[in-house]
């Protein structure tokens, strides 16, 4: 089963909780639990710890396992893109999905739809090539809210998630 879980596809919302993830841990500075993690991006855990083992794959984090496990950034945010972090996430589906329906017998449809497919492509090709130019830290930077990093269990409803992990 947890081969199953780990060929699960990819959606623009993984995308989304895995930037805000990381973000996360670049303000928090130290090793953080992924309940916490949930909890400070409001999303529900089982879908973090799922995005979350994306980016230890792609060694953008590292997993500490155990009570006071944890994940952490594995090298400076001025050196992850978000290109870095798009790859790392694997989307199966187009960023911009059910713009068109698959072709049908419909000649003119299905020409249609080749045709949108190839701007599509192209709009996610130039996508990329902006988030190339950004990094996370720059990303972090944009944002003002402070992330506490005092304690790495905030009580005792952490704890259980922690022995999860």
């Amino acid at each position: 089963m947890n081969s199953e879980k780990r060929l699960r596809t990819a959606t623009p919302r993984w995308l989304g909780v895995a930037v805000k993830a990381l973000v996360y841990l670049e303000k928090h500075g130290e090793l953080c639990a992924s309940g916490s993690i949930a909890r400070s991006i409001d999303c529900e855990v089982t879908l973090v710890r799922r995005v979350l083992t994306r980016l230890v794959q792609a060694e953008l984090i590292a997993a500490r396992e155990g009570r006071e496990g944890g994940y952490v950034l594995t090298r400076s945010a001025d050196h992850i893109t978000l290109a870095d972090i798009y790859h790392a996430i694997e989307i199966g589906d187009p960023i911009f999905p059910g713009m068109m329906h698959e072709p049908e017998t419909n000649p003119f449809c299905g020409e249609l739809a080749i045709a949108v497919s190839e701007i599509l492509a192209e709009s996610e090709r130039r996508m990329l090539e902006v988030w190339k130019s950004h990094t996370l830290a720059s990303l972090a930077k944009r944002t003002t809210l402070a992330v506490g990093s005092s304690s790495h269990h905030e009580g005792k409803d952490n704890e259980a998630s922690s022995k999860r992990e």
